[in-house]
Formats: structure tokens, C-alpha cells, sequence
């Protein structure tokens, strides 16, 4: 039996793997930085019998509250992940798993290959009415993809969607694919809806070269790519510098940026409240965007999320609070779990890829709902 991180996304030390009862493994940090809780890792060659892993300096994550709770995702392919026993025992995090296939795959959440993403990409770009372009190119020379659906035309609305600035929360790709599939669905008339009104902007990938990586929150120079909306540079986040730019050129009227939160065992989205430029009119349209998302949505919810900034407190580096304020727009920041929605727990899945999927096909309906309030 072998246990290895030689793949896109892989991280993970292997330190003793004699035992397979008794695995020792360690996190690493980002490839630039200290910011460390991304697994990922390959076993090939198991025979069917029990495997016990321990990270055993789990501990030291920059989230240790992310293992509350939490139990770790496995797939055979790939493409279906599901959950494994995983408990926190003083400061060891201990998966266990009897893998039914000689090939299983462990990570933090769901991977995400770079393979899957060109498919994303080059799917779309099959598509009438579809254009994909590279914006720009990342610090280790990677593609930035954009994904514009609709027609540009006067008195369009320009709507921005971005995903995986911190390469590590996945689960903003696999929405994505929702978002993607429904708005290429002809038959659905709310994806109809939108591209007669508007033009819709997806960035499914912001950060390859962190992906690549396996790293948790940062790109290959170390940098959040979520503090460097108000000042980007070439030489640490031209992925933000490109991307920044295109906006620029297009204008936005809606701006999301998926994430997902370590902690937290619930969907929600956060606003600009704090914004100098936050007004009664982006006030309303965040509450009827998050209103309609509740009646689309069953995971969705307002109880749990964030502490409100103060007005005038916002930190404007970050995208959201940047497009906010920037376009005079309604930008909002969603996020969803590492672990499972505490409100619809699944035993098997957790938060899975599926959800995260449905979570964002039920977006489109929030966009079209605010779309005549937008301006």
C-alpha cells in the first residue's frame, strides 16, 4: 500500500506508514505561508482492511475549531465524495476507513481537479452563445477563465460571480457547476430570464496556482488573494489585478464571491453594512436577495453568520466590500461549510459537492428576483 500527495491539490506528510492500523501523517502550510489545514492525499493498493490515519498535528491548524464536528471526505473517482469517522483526540485528528476500491482519495472537503476544471471550461465554451476568455495569468503563469454567458446589450445588467480565491474551499467550484448548468439549461425560464436582462460573469477558478499547490488560503507568492482588491499588483496578485480590470472595463450591478468557512456549520451570506457608501437602497437589496434565497433554498439561513462591521468600519481590500463600494452595487460574500449544514444534517455526505451545486442553480433565482432593483 502506498499513501502519496502527488497530485493536483495534494497535501499531506507522510511520516510512518508501516502500520496501516496505525498511519502517522502531518499537515503542511501553504507552499508560501503559514497558513495550514488543507489535506489531500492517495492511497493505492489497499486490500479492503481497516486504515487508521492520524494528522497529528492537527492541532496546530490555523482553524483547529474547523474539527469540531467534522469528519472527512473520501471518493474512489473523484467525482462522488462521501464522509468517513473522524474524531479529534488531543490534538490528532484520527480518520478511520476500510476503503471498498484498492484506490481512495482523503481530503479536507471534495477536491477539485484542474482536469475537471478545463472541463468546466471547455464545456461551456462548446456552447452557443458562451464566450470564455483569459483574463490574465497568475504568478506561476496559470489561466484566469472567464465564463460570460448573455449577449452585452443597452440597459443590461452586468452580474460578477467568483469562486476559489482561497484554493482551498472547494466547495465555491462545485457551486459553480451549478450555477453553469442551469444557466445553460434553454428550457429553464428563470436562466432565460436572467440572460435577456443581464450578462452574467463566472471566474469558477480565481487562484490555480494555490490549487495546484493544495494550499488552504493563499496563491503561490503567499498572498490572500481576498486582502488585495484596494491596491493588486502584478508581481503578488496579478489573479486579482486581471480579474479587477475586466470588471472595470464591464461594469457590475451584482457582485458574489463564494467561500467557504472552516467553523461555521451553516450557509449564509455576508453584506457591506460597513461600506462608507452603504446606502437604504443596497440595504434593501441585500435583504431581498437573502429573503428569496431562504424561499429557494432550505439550507440557506440569517440566524448564524458573521458580526456585523460598523459603518464606515468595512476593510475594502476585501472583494466584496471593494465591488460594493467601488460600483455602488449590491456584492455580497456566500458561504457554506467544511463540515454539513447543521440545519439539514446528511449522515453520508456532509456538505457535498451535490449540495453546493444545488446551493448555487438556486442562486439564479435570488440574482433575477433583484435584477429590476439593481439600478
Amino acid at each position: 500500500m502506498k499513501i502519496d500527495a502527488d497530485l493536483f491539490g495534494g497535501a499531506i506528510r507522510v511520516l510512518d506508514a508501516s502500520d496501516p492500523t496505525d498511519i502517522t501523517l502531518e499537515l503542511r502550510a501553504d507552499n508560501a505561508s503559514e497558513f495550514m489545514q488543507w489535506f489531500h492525499f492517495r492511497v493505492t493498493g489497499a486490500d479492503g482492511s481497516d486504515l487508521t490515519f492520524n494528522i497529528v498535528n492537527a492541532g496546530d491548524a490555523t482553524y483547529p475549531g474547523g474539527w469540531d464536528d467534522y469528519r472527512a471526505a473520501a471518493s474512489y473517482d473523484g467525482a462522488r465524495w462521501f464522509r468517513v469517522d473522524t474524531e479529534l483526540d488531543e490534538g490528532t485528528l484520527r480518520i478511520r476507513h476500510a476503503p471498498e476500491h484498492p484506490t481512495c482519495h482523503y481530503a479536507y472537503f471534495a477536491a477539485y481537479s484542474w482536469d475537471r476544471h478545463l472541463e468546466l471550461v471547455d464545456g461551456a465554451k462548446a456552447r452557443p452563445g458562451v464566450h470564455v476568455e483569459v483574463l490574465g495569468q497568475s504568478v506561476e503563469k496559470r489561466p484566469i477563465h472567464r465564463i460570460r454567458l448573455g449577449e452585452p446589450a443597452r440597459g443590461k445588467r452586468q452580474v460578477w460571480i467568483i469562486a476559489r480565491q482561497h484554493p482551498g474551499e472547494t466547495m465555491g467550484q462545485w457551486f459553480m457547476e451549478g450555477v453553469l448548468s442551469r444557466l445553460l439549461d434553454e428550457d429553464d425560464p428563470t436562466a432565460r430570464a436572467l440572460l435577456e436582462g443581464a450578462v452574467v460573469h463566472l471566474v469558477p477558478l480565481m487562484n490555480p496556482d494555490g490549487a495546484a499547490h493544495g494550499n488552504q488560503r493563499t496563491n503561490a507568492a503567499g498572498v490572500n488573494l481576498n486582502r488585495e482588491w484596494l491596491s493588486p499588483s502584478a508581481e503578488k496578485s496579478p489573479e486579482v489585478l486581471a480579474v479587477r480590470a475586466a470588471m472595470m472595463k464591464s461594469g457590475v450591478d451584482l457582485f458574489l464571491d463564494v467561500h467557504g468557512d472552516e467553523d461555521t456549520p451553516y450557509i449564509f451570506a455576508a453584506g457591506c453594512e460597513g461600506n462608507p457608501g452603504y446606502t437604504p437602497r443596497i440595504d434593501a437589496l441585500e435583504d431581498l436577495f437573502m429573503r428569496t434565497l431562504m424561499e429557494l433554498d432550505e439550507d440557506f439561513q440569517r440566524r448564524y453568520g458573521y458580526d456585523l462591521d460598523e459603518p464606515g468600519q468595512a476593510d475594502l481590500s476585501i472583494a466584496a466590500n471593494y465591488a460594493g463600494q467601488r460600483f455602488d452595487c449590491l456584492a455580497l460574500t456566500l458561504e457554506m461549510p467544511f463540515k454539513d449544514d447543521a440545519d439539514n444534517p446528511d449522515p453520508e455526505a456532509g456538505w457535498s459537492p451535490e449540495r453546493a451545486a444545488g446551493f448555487g442553480s438556486h442562486v439564479i433565482g435570488s440574482i433575477l428576483a433583484c435584477l429590476p432593483a439593481l439600478r
